[in-house]
């Protein structure tokens, strides 16, 4: 290790102390001191319990009957994409982060990253550098790739019949080779509890799909072998998360998705007393999990909203599981759920789209259909309304995302239960106001403007430093753009601009973050925002006016406010920006404008076109600024990028204004004009 790379990890640790409570501290010498023991003494053998009871006769996911009866011409193309996507994986090309194939071979290297190619040593877990791209590759893809989120698909493709043994077969290749490749805290695929959580999820979905113990797989001396080897794996994966819950200021998502492994884990394989008990504990957790985590308006608390969905899959699988087993989780729990629904029908387009606000990987829980991920928010609705019995919810929404509730609720007689909860405009707890006209329409005018907290907990991991920005969709396309994530593993810099103030549709002061980031995934300095005056009109219009304190921070103090208007009846939305400061400051107003708009300059201002679609974007200030037009520019100071999945970026059009002052006001007009 280079002095340099030391002195950045000396850094990190120093930053990473300062989030924490003296609690966590406590909790995270004892685990490195753990850690060091490994080391010193060796790899502690996990102690296993005979079975005492077989596994579970409930099923929460079966094949949905009007696939398996194959009784439309929609119903016989979502089986054929079954099988194509079976076919596939069996000519070695696995589907990651739902966006593109790999090759990986028929019978993966499991330890080797897919996108770099590295073959991580089999060593215990703990010695693995997550971050060391020499040893690991870019762990993200290891991660996905093991997952297994592809062996449902060939679960798929074997339940639905027709395709000859072939799926199964493959199945049965792959879980041997994954058994003798990734033995218990071995590799890099035992460094994460969440991903043994998201394994057991899977594996799930796997074992009832071929029908448990009962499967042809498990057939002969062969066969019995393989399922002694998964079932001992599997109580691997409980005790192993529960020895390692995330705790404290890491008790994020990545708790839910534990708990919700552990529980559906129980309920899957009760085969064992502690695994039980651990089952029921992770009931009872995630039933405190969804309340502090969860607003009460339904906002995912780490302000990152494919997050919301990511978690929504975790409820939704305990809940399917609780329900069969006879134990339904509480009314509170089902109350949460639909909360969450509602806000994300509410922030949605009339073209589907959601706002990229924070941090956004690609990352499912389950895939049940095979191009799913293109329209993970509708199959979180479509699943909500199948569940609370609303089919209001997903009215126009995607095909792909129905389909993939079908298969989660094909047990479902009847809902679930009844919600009276609506979507709506006003999300105080969760921080985000939301302005419309004409939704649903070709004329439709949807805005969200930030005002909530940066993030959960004290690093905030997945929040950006966004507060007080615009974003706003046209007709049901995005126009003004919060341009997402790109990468967590790629150069720092790209990460950092990201969630970076310049990269959203906000003022950044001298180039700075509203926030002050200690790494990849921290915040040591949060901003927060407070909204000071809020009104709504009876025919939609709405006067918002809020501050942050991001920039209090700097010698010479800068407090911005912005007040937002929106006036429906004339199509026109104006912001009032107001930078105060005893000193002189350098003022950057960038406008991130999605893919596929037109930008024409104009005096004052700017002309943006899209499919006979005209917003003009007017400036006026009080002190004299600059307007340029950027677009794909690169490090060491990226400007003009836009992510729509994870681990691929674009360039896109950004409008900036640049204002050197140490107070003005700044009014920026948008008039929309629809053919």
């Amino acid at each position: 290790m280079s002095s340099v790379e030391a002195q950045g990890r000396l850094a990190w640790f120093w930053n990473r102390l300062r989030c924490m409570t003296p609690a966590e501290v406590v909790h995270r010498a004892q685990e490195a001191g753990r850690k060091r023991a490994l080391r010193l003494l060796g790899q502690r053998q996990r102690r296993l319990e005979v079975a005492d009871a077989p596994p579970a006769a409930a099923r929460w996911l079966k094949v949905p009957q009007a696939l398996a009866a194959a009784q439309d011409e929609a119903s016989r193309e979502a089986v054929a994409l079954v099988r194509a996507e079976a076919a596939r994986i069996a000519e070695g090309e696995v589907r990651l982060f739902a966006t593109s194939f790999h090759a990986v071979g028929r019978v993966p290297q499991w330890n080797r990253c897919p996108l770099t190619g590295v073959q991580a040593p089999a060593v215990p877990s703990h010695a693995i550098s997550l971050t060391n791209r020499a040893q690991v590759g870019d762990i993200k893809f290891v991660w996905e790739l093991n997952r297994h989120l592809h062996w449902v698909a060939l679960a798929q493709a074997h339940a639905l019949g027709g395709g000859g043994p072939e799926p199964l077969q493959l199945l049965g290749e792959q879980l041997r080779a994954w058994l003798q490749q990734c033995p218990p805290d071995t590799g890099p695929n035992w460094t994460s509890s969440l991903e043994y959580a998201l394994r057991l999820i899977n594996w799930s979905v796997v074992w009832q799909l071929i029908d448990g113990e009962r499967s042809s797989l498990f057939a002969g001396a062969e066969g019995q072998a393989l399922l002694r080897d998964w079932l001992a794996s599997i109580q691997h994966h409980v005790l192993g998360i529960a020895e390692h819950y995330s705790r404290h200021s890491s008790a994020n998502n990545h708790l839910i998705g534990e708990l919700a492994g552990v529980f559906v884990g129980a309920q899957t394989w009760p085969c064992w007393p502690r695994v039980r008990a651990l089952g029921e504990r992770a009931r009872r957790e995630l039933e405190q999990q969804i309340v502090l985590q969860t607003t009460e308006d339904g906002v995912n608390r780490e302000q990152a909203f494919e997050y919301a969905a990511f978690v929504y899959d975790f409820f939704a699988v305990a809940e399917r599981c609780a329900a069969v087993a006879g134990q339904p989780l509480s009314a509170s729990y089902l109350d949460r759920m639909a909360a969450m629904c509602c806000f994300i029908r509410s922030v949605m387009d009339a073209g589907g789209h959601v706002p990229q606000v924070g941090d956004a990987d690609g990352a499912q829980v389950l895939r049940l259909h095979p191009d799913g991920a293109h329209a993970g928010f509708a199959a979180m609705l479509h699943k909500g309304a199948l569940l609370f019995g609303r089919p209001d919810w997903v009215q126009g929404l995607h095909a792909q995302g129905r389909q993939e509730a079908q298969w989660f609720y094909a047990g479902l007689a009847r809902p679930a239960a009844q919600t009276q909860r609506q979507p709506g405009l006003a999300f105080p707890e969760g921080g985000y106001q939301l302005f419309e006209s004409a939704p649903g329409t070709a004329r439709e005018i949807k805005g969200l403007v930030d005002v909530g907290p940066l993030g959960y907990l004290g690093i905030a991991a997945h929040g950006h430093a966004d507060a007080l920005q615009l974003c706003l969709s046209v007709g049901g396309r995005p126009l003004l753009v919060d341009p997402g994530t790109y990468s967590y593993r790629a150069e720092r810099e790209w990460r950092d601009y990201f969630r970076s103030t310049r990269a959203h549709n906000t003022v950044c002061v001298d180039d700075l973050d509203q926030a002050v980031s200690g790494g990849r995934f921290m915040w040591v300095r949060h901003v927060r925002a407070v909204v000071h005056a809020l009104e709504r009109g009876p025919a939609g219009q709405l006067v918002l006016e809020a501050t942050h304190d991001g920039y209090q921070r700097l010698p010479k103090p800068v407090r911005h406010s912005r007040r937002v208007c929106f006036e429906p009846g004339a199509a026109r939305i104006e912001l009032l920006d107001r930078i105060e400061s005893q000193g002189l400051h350098r003022l950057d107003w960038h406008w991130h404008i999605a893919p596929g708009w037109s930008v024409q300059v104009r005096e004052h201002g700017f002309a943006l076109r899209s499919e006979g679609t005209e917003v003009l974007l007017n400036v006026e200030g009080t002190q004299a600024g600059e307007g340029s037009v950027h677009e794909g520019e690169g490090l060491p100071l990226p400007l003009g990028w836009y992510s729509e999945v994870y681990a691929s970026k674009q360039p896109c059009t950004v409008l900036r204004w640049r204002v050197q002052a140490s107070r003005c006001e700044l009014r920026t007009s948008l008039q929309i004009s629809f053919a």
